[in-house]
């Protein structure tokens, strides 16, 4: 007894085709959705575990945090002043080819033995520096580069001296004191200067970003990170509010076209005001939108505050940025 199979007709195939089409077309928006998410929960986790690190290292160090340039620098005052810098990648070592000759370097160098992890720096929404491109052009991007030019065994120190996830300006110690220091954040009176005791609220007041950019030009192209970020809402009330803070809000921004003239910035294109990734100085972490993070707000108890040295007088301040305020 012999059985016939029965082909399938074209309409059957089309309408087979057509449920396909419509799976997919709902599908494919819930994976992007799912992807997104998963490479904020990494963010996230890479933030704290930084944050936990420097924690540890101040446990160590009578609860200070390392400077920003822990090597010595001319923007410290310091004769002679040693290299690296920020944005000058010349090695401590001069003419030395060894990565680890300056593997402990920086702020994020220094921190790195407490979580023996160099790659969590890097957040995925962004991805690594495009090291070869940064040292192969360093004039394009405003820095000094390898004086030996790129070299991909090196890629970790060049981590170290420019880091993605920046520090607040605001609370570590960077920039000299006296009067070649004057218009410095840390010329302000009661400056933290790494001195984690002297934050007067450590769980409102932001440690470092995820995200920075060294400029809103060729560095996004390249994912060059800042090293260093500070608020930069444009509020005339506020200390430091004409200058640009560098930090990236890139999780869940609005598509869109993108503003002339400046189009990474969230300052000045809505389209990019989306979340942004904060470690606090307690060591915990957390996402803001741009108009959270960056508000300016009344100073407390009235009256103006003097940032001595500087030459601002403010009635106003970024509650999550500036630490010698209690909130």
């Amino acid at each position: 007894m012999s059985h016939s199979r029965r082909a399938f007709t074209l309409i059957e195939l089309l309408v087979v085709i057509a449920i396909i089409a419509i799976l997919a077309a709902i599908l494919f928006p819930v994976f992007a959705q799912a992807k997104e998410a998963a490479k904020k929960t990494s963010c996230v986790s890479n933030t704290k575990q930084t944050a936990l690190a420097a924690m540890m290292y101040a446990n160590d160090a009578d609860d200070r945090l390392p400077r920003h340039d822990n090597n010595g620098s001319c923007l410290y005052g310091e004769s002679p002043c040693n290299t690296p810098d920020w944005g000058d990648f010349r090695p401590p070592t001069p003419g030395a080819n060894n990565y680890d000759a300056g593997s402990g370097v920086m702020y994020w160098g220094a921190i790195e033995p407490y979580h023996k992890n160099q790659g969590i720096s890097i957040c995925p929404t962004m991805g690594p520096t495009a090291w070869g491109a940064v040292m192969t052009n360093p004039g394009t991007f405003g820095i000094v580069g390898d004086p030996g030019g790129y070299n991909k065994a090196r890629e970790h120190y060049y981590n170290n001296v420019l880091d993605q996830m920046a520090l607040n300006m605001f609370v570590v110690d960077f920039g000299p004191t006296g009067a070649s220091g004057a218009g410095y954040p840390n010329t302000r009176p009661g400056a933290s200067r790494s001195n984690l005791g002297s934050i007067q609220s450590p769980a409102n007041i932001i440690l470092g970003v995820a995200e920075s950019s060294w400029d809103w030009g060729p560095s996004i192209g390249a994912n060059l990170g800042n090293g260093l970020v500070w608020p930069s809402y444009q509020n005339p009330a506020c200390i430091y509010s004409s200058s640009d803070g560098w930090t990236r809000y890139v999780h869940n921004g609005k598509s869109g076209t993108a503003n002339a003239g400046d189009p990474n910035r969230a300052t000045t294109n809505p389209n990019l005001q989306g979340l942004a990734v904060f470690c606090f100085c307690d060591g915990h972490v957390h996402a803001m939108k741009y108009t959270q993070a960056e508000r300016c707000a009344p100073v407390p108890n009235g009256g103006t505050w003097v940032a001595t040295g500087s030459g601002y007088t403010v009635s106003a301040y970024y509650p999550f940025w500036t630490p010698e305020i209690a909130q």
